[in-house]
Parts: C-alpha cells; sequence; structure tokens
C-alpha cells in the first residue's frame, strides 16, 4: 500500500501434508523456535523432498542440527521418503486427505519412528480431522485437572481424550491447553 506496508496479494498456499509430517518430527523433543529453524534450514538446503533423499544423512544432519537429536531425526525423515518412494513412487502424502482417521493412522503408523503424537498432529493441523494430540505438557495438564487416573500413560490419556472430548471442541481445547503456561 502507500504506506510502504507490504501487503500479503495471496493467501498464504496450503502447507502439504508431507510438509506437516516433517515439521511435527523436526518438533519433538525441542521449542517451537528450533524446530521451525531446522525446517526451514532444511528447506533452504534441499529445496525438494527429492533433494533431501538423495541427499547423504550428515548433509541433513546438519541442516537441522539446531533442532536437536539431528541423526534421529533425519533417519526418520529418510525413512519416510524412502518408504514413500518404494510404496507410491512419489514424495507425497496427499492421498491421505481422501482417507478415512483409521486409514490414515495405519498409513502414518507404517513409517518407522512415527508415533500416536505425531500421527494426531499431522489428522488434527495438516488434513482437519476431529483428533486430540496428548504432547507432554497436555498430557501433564489432564492428569493435574484430574480428566485422567493419576496412573494413565500418555497413550491411555491419548485415548480417554479423544473418546470424551466433544468432536467440535479438540481444535480450540487442544490449542489451548498446549499454549497454556
Amino acid at each position: 500500500n502507500d504506506n510502504g506496508v507490504k501487503v500479503e496479494e495471496e493467501e498464504e498456499e496450503e502447507e502439504s501434508v508431507l510438509d506437516g509430517l516433517v515439521k511435527t518430527v523436526l518438533s519433538q523433543n525441542t521449542t517451537e523456535v528450533n524446530s521451525q529453524r531446522a525446517f526451514l534450514n532444511l528447506k533452504s538446503a534441499f529445496p525438494t523432498w527429492e533433494n533431501v533423499l538423495a541427499a547423504e544423512s550428515k548433509f541433513i544432519e546438519n541442516a537441522i542440527r539446531c533442532g536437536g537429536l539431528a541423526p534421529t531425526k533425519a533417519a526418520c525423515i529418510r525413512n519416510i521418503l524412502s518408504s514413500l518412494m518404494e510404496k507410491k513412487r512419489r514424495l507425497c502424502l496427499e492421498y491421505l486427505r481422501d482417507l478415512s482417521v483409521a486409514e490414515i493412522k495405519a498409513e502414518l503408523s507404517h513409517f518407522k519412528g512415527i508415533g500416536p503424537k505425531t500421527v494426531a498432529c499431522v489428522l488434527m493441523f495438516n488434513l482437519q480431522k476431529d483428533d486430540f494430540p496428548v504432547d507432554t505438557h497436555v498430557f501433564e495438564i489432564a492428569k493435574a485437572i484430574g480428566w485422567v487416573p493419576p496412573v494413565a500413560d500418555r497413550n491411555k490419556t491419548y485415548l480417554h481424550l479423544n473418546h470424551r472430548i466433544p468432536k467440535e471442541l479438540k481444535f480450540d481445547l487442544n490449542c489451548l491447553l498446549y499454549t497454556h503456561e
């Protein structure tokens, strides 16, 4: 506009499901700032997922090092990409958009290193499905306020909360708990 302020002309394009899955992998055991930096470094070093797949592990690790656990996360990302290429002949997860929640959970769970929390995050944030991820923070709050028995582990908490929380509240409630200090 005339004030020198850049106005966003187009709506931001929707994030791909594969980008969302990798972002979620990179967010494990680190801060949001570090995981975002790791993702941006990865995309800057390797503009396409094909580039990532072709790269040596040490270069992927170097790109994502700021997010912590670089060797583990790099191996997980490479495994996702090589499995996808083997099964689907392309590095794309958009086909998940047409599947049921149960089918999506089954598909994503086939990838080594992808657990229920990562699956739930992709379901909720990238596929707009009604699911309720339980990270450490949500788990501790749910226990503290008595929503689950004191002996419940994270998986039992995930199953319990997904069963009990009405679909229409899952997204907003999860975001509220996640951002609660």
